[in-house]
Formats: C-alpha cells, sequence, structure tokens
C-alpha cells in the first residue's frame, strides 16, 4: 500500500515485494520455443541493426532499402 502522503514506495519495502518459497524458477520447456520463429526475429534483429548503421553514417538510401527489404519480408507473416 502506498503512503498515504502521494509518495510510492520503494522497489526495496518488504511489504512490496512478493513472497517467495525458495523454490527456483521454472525452466521453460525446450518444445515451446519455435526455433523458426527465433531464426525470423534474430534476422529481423540483423537488418535493423543493419538500417540503423546505414542511417548513422548517413546513407539514407541504403537506409530506406534496408527498411523496405524488412516490410516485404514481414508482410507474408500472420499473427
Amino acid at each position: 500500500m502506498a503512503p498515504a502522503d502521494g509518495t510510492l514506495a520503494a522497489v526495496t519495502d518488504p511489504p512490496t515485494d512478493p513472497p517467495t518459497d525458495g523454490a527456483p524458477p521454472v525452466p521453460v520447456d525446450a518444445p515451446d520455443i519455435d526455433d523458426a520463429e527465433l531464426d525470423a526475429l534474430e534476422a529481423d534483429l540483423a537488418t535493423i541493426e543493419v538500417a540503423m548503421e546505414r542511417a548513422d553514417t548517413g546513407d539514407l538510401e541504403g537506409y530506406e532499402a534496408v527498411v523496405t527489404r524488412l516490410d516485404e519480408g514481414s508482410s507474408g507473416t500472420s499473427d
């Protein structure tokens, strides 16, 4: 509960910390991870990094080309 004066409780206040029973976190099942989706996200991230590098160096035409390629590559996906 926040103090009555309108300030927020500090993150380290014991009443705001969730209770723990000392159990380790539950691991994620490997079959739940879709390798194809992870590969696609990694490829998109790499493309975004290239676009950012192009923009940083002032190559705006190169940036637009990379962004267009990223947009075309993601237009075929469905959520």
